[in-house]
């Protein structure tokens, strides 16, 4: 709901403030005063086009502001939160746009936007109906909106549900699209993966093995130098007269008096003790003797080249290449997972256009059965709206399966005299203020989400017992489907059915035209009223026919 709108220097407006409640609210002045500058400071909240030309003489820019004050499940909010424009405990939005001649800037809440975001949030919030403002009126997708919101629940929810399955159809098959076009070049890399996974499986390298080949290579190397080594280390050790033979003849002469002597027992335990290490360190002498097989090192050397080569390619050390054989590994099971997501992403495509396709079905049927009772209930309200004659026809025309079923809305009208033709093509302004009256009474509040509704020029043509129906539908509007309506009117039988009423003034100050904003209540209002009646604020017969209006329609 829009709670107030401030419009400086815009046009002749040099400063107005409009304060706004639920319910209805009528816009009165005379002509030239002012009142579409009104209308078209909302719709730079609704983020339309800025001219340039719209800002006041001697000003260097225009300035609007718009509070608005939102339920939690309004959609605004949700596109608010998602954007950062509001934090969760929030509900009000403030809109801010300036026009200058280099451009100008749009805040929302205080924070810089672009024109496009004003558009998404501001399209939602407010809604305009006059002579240039029916562009959504005759859009298909908001016709086709306003039908299911008029079929009911059902429809919504099927609307949603085979639009959600169209798409998720469509980025299955790009999905599958994609993959396709990668395969060629999927198929390449997964014949080089194979062709690496093999070479290094081939090798099978282990951890650390090249730096013990190459340790067990220079042992092999020098293998008659540690040969004679070994021969002449053993020698000393075990051949006759060696020093096994010595340690052991020393243990023998001190067998007899290690009894005797307690220090000498040690001596011989100890002896013992060298005795059995010695063996040991001659055992482990012998066994050290390198191969003298030149084919051992031979087959060692080119275990140690066919390494060397893993390394040129695939890492540093062992380590490394076993490490690029685990990613190549994993690498090629992705590569042929993603050649089976081609078909899986086809078969889910194809599932889904059924499922969609057995949904719009039953959404065409719905929309078939509320299009019949849509155009029945428009053309009698259009009737007591000074439109005898004209009728509604709502047009399903089949389509090929898309987010909005198997077929496109289109309202058509049918005037005396006329073929069908489109809303827009068939329809004057003031004309097409009322069809959007009467289908938004239809509709009902579902139709649209925007919470605010500016009517200009729906009176525009009639008169009398017409108007006075004009003005009741819009206060029926404001009631029943819970929508803050905004009417600018000329005729007191609209304005008198209204809320609330505000008034604009065109003075002359200091020279200059300037126009305000009054906002009327009591005599006040009485005064506009017969203004508006006979051009005589101060008749007391049309302040008595002012009074009657007001009574009349407090009472309707």
């Amino acid at each position: 709901m829009l709670r107030e709108l401030i419009v400086e220097n815009l046009g002749v407006i040099q400063r107005a403030e409009l304060e706004l409640g639920p319910g209805s609210s009528a816009l009165t002045g005379e002509t030239g005063a002012g009142k579409t500058l009104l209308v078209s400071a909302l719709a730079l909240v609704m983020g339309r086009r800025a001219d340039p030309s719209l800002i006041r003489s001697g000003a260097t820019e225009a300035r609007v502001e718009a509070l608005f004050h939102l339920d939690e499940e309004h959609p605004a909010i949700g596109a608010l939160r998602e954007r950062g424009l509001i934090s969760d405990d929030e509900n009000e939005v403030l809109i801010t746009r300036t026009i200058s001649q280099g451009g100008g800037k749009v805040r929302i809440n205080g924070r810089l936007s672009g024109v496009g975001a004003l558009a998404e949030v501001g399209g939602s919030l407010v809604e305009i109906a006059g002579q240039h403002d029916h562009h959504r009126l005759g859009s298909r997708p908001h016709q086709r909106a306003l039908l299911d919101a008029y079929a009911g629940p059902d429809a919504t929810s099927l609307g949603d549900d085979v639009a959600l399955a169209v798409r998720r159809a469509a980025d299955a098959r790009a999905r599958a699209d994609e993959l396709e076009r990668g395969e060629r070049e999927r198929e390449r890399e997964l014949d080089v993966l194979r062709y690496e996974i093999k070479e290094i499986a081939g090798v099978a390298p282990r951890p650390g093995e090249s730096e013990e080949l190459r340790a067990e290579a220079d042992r092999l190397e020098h293998a008659e130098e540690i040969a004679a080594a070994v021969e002449s280390a053993r020698s000393n050790l075990d051949d006759e007269g060696g020093a096994s033979d010595r340690l052991r003849a020393a243990l023998d002469a001190l067998g007899p008096v290690s009894g005797k002597d307690p220090g000498l027992g040690l001596a011989a335990a100890r002896l013992q003790d060298l005795v059995v290490e010695l063996e040991d360190v001659t055992a482990e002498i012998a066994t050290a003797r390198p191969s003298m097989d030149p084919g051992d090192l031979d087959a060692l050397r080119d275990r140690l080249a066919a390494l060397a080569r893993l390394q040129r390619k695939y890492g540093d050390d062992d380590a490394g290449v076993i490490g690029y054989l685990e990613r190549a590994e994993a690498r090629m099971a992705e590569l042929e997972e993603a050649t089976l997501d081609i078909d899986k992403s086809r078969a889910e495509a194809a599932e889904q256009l059924v499922t969609a396709t057995a949904l719009a079905e039953r959404l065409s049927a719905l929309r078939a059965a509320a299009g019949a009772r849509l155009a029945r209930e428009v053309t009698e309200t259009l009737g007591s709206l000074a439109m005898q004659g004209t009728e509604l026809e709502v047009a399903l025309v089949p389509a090929e399966l898309h987010e909005g079923g198997l077929e496109t809305v289109e309202l058509r009208i049918t005037s005396p005299g006329h073929t069908p033709g489109p809303l827009s093509k068939v329809a004057s302004g003031g004309e097409l203020s009322r069809i959007a009256l009467a289908l938004r009474l239809a509709a009902g509040p579902y139709a649209d989400p925007a919470s605010t509704m500016i009517f200009d020029e729906v009176d525009a043509g009639v008169g009398g017992e017409a108007a006075r129906a004009v003005g009741e539908r819009l206060a029926d509007l404001a009631r029943a489907a819970g929508i803050q309506v905004l009417v600018v009117t000329h005729l007191p039988q609209v304005a008198a059915f209204a809320d609330r009423h505000h008034r604009v003034r065109k003075d002359v100050i200091e020279g200059r035209t300037t126009a305000t904003v009054d906002g009327l209540e009591g005599p006040a209002r009485v005064e506009e009223l017969s203004r508006m009646l006979a051009g005589l604020p101060d008749s007391e017969r049309a302040r008595e026919h002012a009074q009657e209006l007001l009574e009349m329609a407090a009472g309707s």
